[in-house]
């Protein structure tokens, strides 16, 4: 046999010689250098040769080849990646040349990145032959061959992931194989660990297929082999793979909860400071690591919010898109109990707050927003968290929500300090009694103690970080105390109402001064910057604070009287709304308007004089469309998404960072996603209010037709006085609204100035000259425009009346058909009763006339059942007549009231719509404007509305 196969070997490179030779001389013999390195003659031994053992040399040979040279991989991937393939397919009962071939495509897929390599990958990853046949030598016989093909699909998923998991998603058998494989030695387990951990990226549909295939069941043994928390990167592995089947996958965190793994999880995320050690030393890097995935996994099952691009292209109708985000909220509701019922609130407590949290500030802020995920709006472990205490100075403990206020308010980290801020805020949203029960802490109790303190308070906290630095100076805890201040009055009138009367002084200094809230946060307002570098800080602390005047002052009357009892508070913010502060800031002036437009809504008239004067309608409006179209707002509007998934490399970096994750938040801090939902709300209701003021200004005709009665026993005297009293209001009151619209006109006309105006030929002239009066017309045409559309909402309003009395009518109407139908029931009955009588009347006569016996005397009988019957029937209709005639008044009645009250609101509305147009006429008369144009352009719109 060896002389057999050195004479095989001896033919075969005497044939492969006489190839090269032939061909040189037909094709001639290339470039110098071209193919030297052997890589086509390896490849023709592998994929043509006869003996085991030259096959096998031949393939080894190609692997050291292709690991020295990224030109020949990228000759492999040109010309012979196919016959590769067809080797592995032919190839089904020699090892070692499977071996080979395999290692030779793993050696063609890794090393340092370049062409060749990259075009290997693409050629495996996007050829469905390609991974199918790697996914079959899985299954093989030999290990290292399993080995290699493992290998080979990790390396294409490094860059080619994509295009490898729609190949992947084809073959029905790759995730049972990979799934398999993770039961195998532990070096193809991680393999295949890896591998599952590129394909369920982004896939939802591999992830379905992988988590019922056994993955979190397979995934938890794994660690728990490894030593849980404690263990390597293999527990970090284990737990990315259960991250990405979970992140935005309902029905995956299904059954995640119904398998019992969510009472795994909090003991994963149980990390601790370790006693003796400091700084980062207090905890490796990799156990870091290994919590900062498990608190991922915390952070996933309890939030509802979608994973960003995930469903981009997916076309969803409004009802569905409710239905899956019903499904995601449900399903985190339960998540939350099911996770508090484990002790999580505690574990992530002992891991964020207090002298045990964990020395590394990457963990404690992951561990924070995971605890801000698990107490938003679910009571009970809003409860459990206010009752929980953090350790504090050895076996001295306080509240966690006081601990979590020292870390909002003075932590050295910004990721730390908005971790905190949010944990805070999630405990308060939907909370109405903790929100009274922190906003009682704001009285001066806590205020005189220090912050480090066991008197203090977290309301004392508060009011320490707004009461300092007012004015000149920058204060970062000024921003997180007003931010956590509106998260205590978010929609609690209750809280709104104590808040306005805490006062900031201690009690000591209270004898010749007082210091309420409100007036506090509008001085804070006054704060600037004496560097370019803290203009950014002054202006999110400048927009945190309005927005917390926004929430303390919509739809809160006593906080707008309590705001406006002050003379100079409205007239600074509307000073910030036309200035934007010291910072000159787009964002701070818009954010002034809504202020200013919660005020609109509850002392119209006074604010609008203000707004008008100081501000102006036009600049009003339009630094508002300014704000909601700026890149900040726009961000900030998006749906809030999960954040970015944690793996190899981003978790390794956040790790050994010393001051946490400092992700910018959206729309830079100065928006969040619920105040823009709420000024898109505000914005069309202050335009409503504004134009109503001026449309339809007052009414008071009431007031009017009391004022002018004579009261009983009022002599001539007393009679006089009040009628010149009510004179003299009427006309200020005129005089009030004259002065408005001549705001309002001068604004739509585009006269700043009236006086200032040019008069007699040189107005008109100039007019013409300019080309105002077209500008003038459109003014006139829009302000009866505004004006129409003010009285068809009144009108709508009658119609929608007159809907209502109509519909009751057809309820009357209902009822006297269902009592005539219930009478033909009564006289049905009757003519039942009439038979049955008729019947037994016939058998008693038959009766007597067959026993001759004296029979009953029916006759009597008969005639006294005929003088009921007529008696009921005549009770019945006279009941029925009566019924419908009180019926039918009723409601022509009511018809005709409503009929009369719609006349008479549309008389009111002509009447003021004729007053807004002779009040115009004249204006614009005085302005110069010619009259009998005027009356032209008015005939003209008139006919037109016809």
């Amino acid at each position: 046999m060896g002389r057999l196969d050195r004479v095989a070997a001896l033919a075969r490179d005497v044939t492969s010689a006489t190839a090269d030779v032939a061909r040189n001389i037909v094709f001639g013999s290339g470039p110098e250098g071209e193919d030297d390195d052997g890589v086509e003659r390896a490849l023709e031994r592998l994929t043509c040769g006869v003996l085991s053992s030259d096959r096998a040399l031949a393939g080894r040979t190609l692997c050291e080849i292709v690991e020295e040279r990224d030109s020949a991989k990228a000759r492999v991937a040109r010309a012979w990646g196919e016959r590769l393939l067809e080797t592995l397919r032919e190839t089904t009962d020699d090892d070692d040349v499977i071996r080979a071939a395999l290692e030779a495509t793993r050696a063609c897929a890794s090393g340092r990145m370049g062409e060749g390599r990259d075009a290997c990958r693409a050629m495996i990853a996007r050829d469905f032959a390609w991974v199918r046949q790697l996914v079959s030598e899985l299954r093989g016989r030999d290990f290292y061959s399993r080995l290699a093909a493992a290998q080979t699909l990790r390396e294409a998923s490094e860059s080619e992931g994509e295009a490898l998991r729609a190949s992947a998603a084809r073959d029905p058998t790759a995730v049972p194989t990979l799934m398999d494989a993770m039961k195998e030695n532990e070096v193809i387990r991680n393999e295949a660990l890896l591998l599952l951990v590129e394909l369920t990226k982004d896939h939802e549909e591999l992830q379905k297929i992988v988590a019922f295939e056994g993955a979190f069941e397979r995934a938890f043994a794994v660690m728990r082999e490894e030593g849980g928390v404690e263990g390597g990167v293999v527990v970090q592995d284990c737990l990315e793979l259960c991250n990405n089947l979970l992140r935005d996958n309902p029905s995956n965190q299904t059954l995640f909860r119904e398998n019992g793994f969510v009472r795994s999880v909090p003991g994963l995320a149980a990390v601790e400071r370790e006693i003796g050690n400091s700084g980062m030393r207090g905890i490796s890097a990799q156990k870091a690591a290994n919590a900062l995935c498990a608190l991922e996994t915390v952070h996933l099952l309890v939030s509802p919010n979608q994973e960003d691009g995930k469903r981009r292209n997916a076309r969803h109708d409004a009802e569905l898109e409710a239905l899956l985000r019903q499904q995601r909220l449900a399903g985190c509701r339960a998540n939350q109990s099911e996770l508090a019922k484990t002790g999580t609130v505690e574990i992530l407590v002992r891991a964020s707050l207090g002298d045990s949290a964990v020395n590394a500030v990457s963990v404690r802020v992951a561990a924070l927003r995971a605890l801000a995920a698990l107490v938003r709006n679910h009571e009970e472990n809003q409860t459990e968290l206010f009752s929980a205490t953090a350790d504090r100075a050895g076996t001295v403990t306080e509240p966690a929500l006081l601990a979590c206020g020292r870390t909002a308010l003075h932590s050295l980290s910004p990721a730390e300090r908005a971790a905190a801020s949010s944990v805070l805020g999630a405990s308060m949203r939907g909370n109405p009694d903790g929100q009274l029960l922190l906003v009682s802490t704001l009285a001066p109790t806590g205020f005189g103690a220090t912050d480090g303190s066991e008197d203090a308070s977290l309301g004392g906290l508060l009011a320490r970080a707004l009461a300092t630095n007012v004015g000149m100076v920058y204060d970062q805890a000024s921003v997180e105390a007003a931010r956590i201040l509106r998260d205590m009055l978010h929609r609690n009138d209750d809280a709104k109402l104590k808040a306005l009367r805490v006062n900031l002084e201690p009690v000591t200094s209270r004898a010749n001064a007082s210091e309420l809230l409100l007036p506090r946060c509008v001085r804070q307002l006054a704060v600037t910057h004496t560097t370019e570098d803290e203009k950014p800080q002054v202006e999110r602390l400048q927009t945190v604070i309005l927005r917390l005047l926004i929430v303390w002052l919509y739809e809160c009357k006593p906080a707008v009287d309590a705001f406006l009892s002050s003379p100079g508070h409205l007239p600074a913010i509307a000073d910030l709304a036309r200035t934007g502060g010291s910072t000159e800031s787009p964002h701070v002036a818009a954010l002034a308007c809504v202020v200013l437009g919660c005020c609109l809504l509850e002392k119209a008239g006074s604010v609008l004089d203000v707004v008008s004067a100081r501000v102006g309608l036009q600049s009003f409006f339009m630094k508002w469309e300014a704000m909601t179209t700026s890149e900040q707002y726009v961000q900030a509007a998006e749906t809030p998404k999960l954040p970015r998934a944690l793996t190899r490399a981003n978790v390794a970096k956040l790790a050994i960072q010393s001051d946490g994750e400092d992700e910018v938040p959206p729309g830079e801090g100065l928006y969040d996603n619920e105040i823009t939902v709420f000024i898109n709300e505000l914005e069309e209701r202050v335009k409503t209010s504004i134009m109503s003021m001026y449309a339809k200004p007052s009414a008071g005709e009431e007031r009017s037709a009391s004022s002018v009665i004579r009261r009983d026993g009022e002599d001539d005297a007393s009679y006089l006085t009040r009628l010149q009293e009510a004179l003299r209001a009427s006309e200020k009151e005129l005089e009030d609204v004259r002065s408005r619209n001549t705001v309002l006109a001068e604004q739509l006309l585009g006269t700043s100035n009236p006086a200032a105006a040019p008069s007699g030929d040189e107005a008109v002239s100039g007019s013409m000259e300019n080309g105002s009066r077209p500008a003038s017309n459109e003014a006139l045409q829009a302000a009866v425009e505004a004006a129409k559309r003010a009285n068809a909402h009144e009108i709508e309003n009658l119609k929608r009346d007159l809907e209502d009395f109509k519909r009751l009518a057809d309820e009357r109407q209902e009822s006297l058909t269902s009592l005539s139908s219930a009478y033909n029931g009564l006289e049905a009955e009757v003519y039942r009763l009439e038979s049955e009588a008729t019947g037994l009347r016939a058998k008693l006569h038959d009766i007597a006339d067959s026993d001759d016996v004296s029979a009953p005397d029916t006759a009597t009988l008969d005639v006294a059942r005929e003088a009921g019957r007529q008696e009921g029937r005549r009770l019945a209709e006279v009941e029925f007549e009566t019924r419908m005639r009180d019926a039918v008044e009723a409601a022509v009645a009511e018809a005709a009231a409503a009929h009369e009250a719609e006349l008479n609101d549309l008389l009111a509305c002509l009447g003021q719509e004729e007053a807004s147009k002779e009040h115009l006429f004249a204006r614009l008369l005085e302005l110069g404007v010619d009259e009998t144009a005027l009356e032209e352009d008015l005939a003209k719109i008139v006919i037109g509305d016809e």
